[in-house]
């Protein structure tokens, strides 16, 4: 079950991938762009734009997947 998001989560993550041009910032790649939490929530990750990084879904998966450290981007 998906989780609900608040409305600050909601327009933090918008306004991340939209400064980001919605573009990936590892890849380059327009394809499939998600927002992620640079800190995420369980570590005080807040829902401000400044936590967002814009990713393509495969690069969003691999960071969740240990694949990527976003700190070292």
């Amino acid at each position: 079950m998906a989780r609900k998001r608040s409305a600050a989560h909601t327009k933090a993550q918008k306004a991340g991938r939209e400064r980001d041009r919605n573009v990936c910032q590892i890849c380059g790649s327009r394809d499939q762009v998600e927002g992620h939490h640079i800190i995420d929530h369980q570590f005080s990750g807040v829902a401000l734009t400044d936590n967002i990084i814009a990713l393509c879904r495969k690069h969003h998966n691999d960071v969740h997947n240990g694949k990527i450290d976003i700190l070292k981007i």
